[in-house]
């Protein structure tokens, strides 16, 4: 039969409500009481109802992580840094995997909702349509709400971002600075916001430099390495005018165009310069070494969690969107032209 707070109390020959104190406001009790309750109940193997210790506390150490796609390795880095605060703070985390599916988003945070989490954490860019978003301002003003890499108005709503404009444009530059004069832009899916801001730091990089713009080189296609070489193999099997440089929407677009250029006999950097974007792990250790666009996913996710920890506590963030500097960070997949 398992051990009830009553046992407790019996056993050290105090109140209930002394037991309660012990569990949820230690700081109320005598250090004498406290350490004879706590003594018995390691002895006795008690384990304190965390469900109703939260409805006490009005909190239950919960939060729920919601991302859209667990198989894009920026996000497992990202909720590296979110689980190593609140591991730290005594929270635990609900991981969702939406597979880039809005219905099932809109599931996940009503679902995270009933179970009374603290506080949600929500990752990934979405489509412009504000009516995909609507969902997002109703929870917001119920619990408090933090978004990675994408911002949508709403009550509650906070909001960790790199200014993805300026990364692209800083890669650009650097391939411009190289000599390149053709360079691609291979991405994902138009209608989304985080390629939209790329693209146009890509068009304002060739704007200043007075280069022409070919829509040819722009390309639209799976965020994945099966779409960035399938992008690339489009690009690059030219004979002439093809580009000389791409810059890659993502890291893991980039890995596509590098398989691409490998299978056509194509070096990497002497043939083709490449550049990626987010430095997700993996980027280092590729051959070469991919240059790419720092978007800091471990340190994203560890400030992600602290903002939602101090306003889940009450603390008083008068900031609303929290914006990362991105840093262009230099490997071997690009050469300058001769």
């Amino acid at each position: 039969m398992a051990i009830t707070i009553k046992d407790i109390a019996r056993m050290a020959k105090v109140s209930t409500a002394t037991v309660s104190r012990v569990l949820n406001n230690p700081d109320k009790v005598s250090e004498e009481k406290k350490e004879l309750v706590n003594k018995i109940m390691y002895e006795m193997n008690y384990q304190p109802n965390a469900l109703a210790r939260g409805l006490i506390r009005n909190q239950t150490k919960t939060v729920g992580v919601i991302i859209p796609d667990i198989n894009n390795l920026f996000y497992p880095a990202v909720v590296r840094g979110i689980e190593d605060v609140f591991e730290i703070n005594d929270y635990n985390v609900f991981l969702c995997n939406t597979d880039q599916d809005i219905e099932k988003e809109k599931k996940y945070m009503n679902t995270l909702l009933e179970k009374r989490v603290d506080g949600i954490i929500l990752m990934g860019t979405r489509p412009v349509d504000p009516c995909k978003s609507n969902h997002i301002g109703r929870i917001s003003s119920k619990i408090p709400l933090l978004m990675v890499n994408d911002y949508v108005l709403g009550a509650g709503v906070y909001a960790v971002l790199t200014d993805e404009v300026e990364g692209a444009y800083k890669a650009v530059k650097y391939l411009i600075d190289l000599g390149h004069r053709r360079i691609a832009y291979i991405t994902g899916d138009g209608s989304y916001t985080t390629y939209q801001n790329k693209q146009k730091g890509y068009e304002i990089a060739l704007q200043e430099h007075d280069i022409a713009m070919n829509k040819d080189f722009i390309i639209h296609n799976l965020p994945y390495p099966e779409g960035g070489k399938r992008a690339a193999l489009q690009l690059l099997s030219k004979k002439e005018e093809r580009p000389t440089a791409i810059f890659a929407g993502s890291d893991q677009i980039a890995m596509g165009v590098m398989k691409a250029a490998y299978e056509i006999g194509l070096k990497i950097p002497e043939d083709i310069s490449i550049v990626g974007y987010a430095n997700i792990p993996i980027s280092g250790d590729l051959y070469p070494g991919l240059t790419t666009v720092d978007q800091y996913p471990y340190e994203t996710g560890k400030l992600s969690a602290e903002i939602l920890t101090k306003i889940i506590n009450g603390e008083q963030i008068h900031q609303k969107k929290f914006i990362m500097e991105p840093q262009l960070l230099v490997r071997q997949s690009c050469s300058a032209l001769v």
